[in-house]
């Protein structure tokens, strides 16, 4: 088994980040190098991703189920799938804590990889884990930036006073 983890602070309520991070449709388009999303239920989605890992490239086929542990501070993400002959099975704990400038995100991911993959050596995977981790919060990040500018946006617009 193979774990990562880290954190990082979001200027943004936590309220904001619960709401986003808990919506399929919108972390969902987070995973890098998606290829397809299907979107099951409120909480569970398949994603079909590019793989690559040294010398094999290849597609995963991918169930992600958003599980609540404690309603806007903690919630689950166990991740099953696999392709190539490979298989993986990934669970993900998110843990959100109020700080003075916003919210920080503690996160940790217990993983376990099987197949030709696994047989690539530890530095490999280490490093493409570390890759694909730090581009998915990434793009979480400026979804949830983009997001709540959006919703900004039209509550001031809601209340400009109308023309005419």
């Amino acid at each position: 088994m193979r774990t990562y983890g880290g954190e990082y602070t979001l200027e943004l309520p936590r309220e904001k980040v619960w709401e986003f991070m808990t919506d399929p449709h919108r972390v969902g388009p987070c995973i890098p190098d998606l290829l397809e999303l299907k979107v099951e239920s409120e909480n569970r989605f398949n994603a079909r991703v590019k793989v690559g890992v040294g010398p094999v490239r290849g597609k995963f086929d991918l169930t992600c189920e958003l599980s609540v542990i404690e309603p806007g501070v903690v919630m689950a993400l166990p991740i099953k799938g696999g392709g190539m002959g490979s298989g993986v099975e990934m669970n993900v704990e998110v843990r959100l804590t109020d700080v003075e400038n916003g919210t920080l995100l503690k996160w940790q991911c217990d993983a376990v990889i099987s197949g030709p993959i696994a047989s690539l050596g530890g530095r490999l995977i280490d490093g493409e884990a570390r890759k694909i981790i730090q581009k998915v919060f990434a793009n979480f990040q400026k979804a949830l930036l983009a997001a709540a500018a959006e919703a900004e946006a039209a509550v001031a617009d809601a209340a400009a006073p109308e023309e005419g």
